[in-house]
C-alpha cells in the first residue's frame, strides 16, 4: 500500500473519532471530562491505563482548536459548541 494510501485511511479514520466526539458531547450538554470520553469510547478499555485518556485528550484538544468543541475550565470539562460549522 502506498503511503498516501495509508495517510488517507489514518485521516478518515481520525474524523470518525472527531465526529464520535462530537456527537458524545452533543449528547452530553453538561459537557465530559476526557477521562469520561476515553472510557464511553473504550479507549480507556483497549489501552495502558491512562492511555487512553491521553488520546481523547489530544484529539479532543484538536477540537477545541478547530472550534468545534469548547472547553470549560471551570468544569474541567469539554462542551459541544453550538456555534460550530
Amino acid at each position: 500500500m502506498r503511503d498516501l494510501a495509508i495517510a488517507e485511511r489514518a485521516q478518515l479514520g481520525l474524523e470518525y473519532i472527531e465526529d464520535a466526539i462530537v456527537t458524545l458531547l452533543t449528547n452530553h450538554p453538561d459537557g465530559l471530562s476526557a477521562a469520561q470520553v476515553a472510557e464511553i469510547l473504550g479507549l480507556s478499555t483497549q489501552t495502558s491505563s491512562g492511555h487512553g485518556s491521553q488520546i481523547a485528550s489530544g484529539i479532543l484538544q484538536m477540537l477545541v482548536g478547530s472550534g468545534r468543541v469548547l472547553w470549560h475550565e471551570a468544569s474541567g470539562r469539554y462542551l459541544d459548541n453550538p456555534d460550530k460549522l
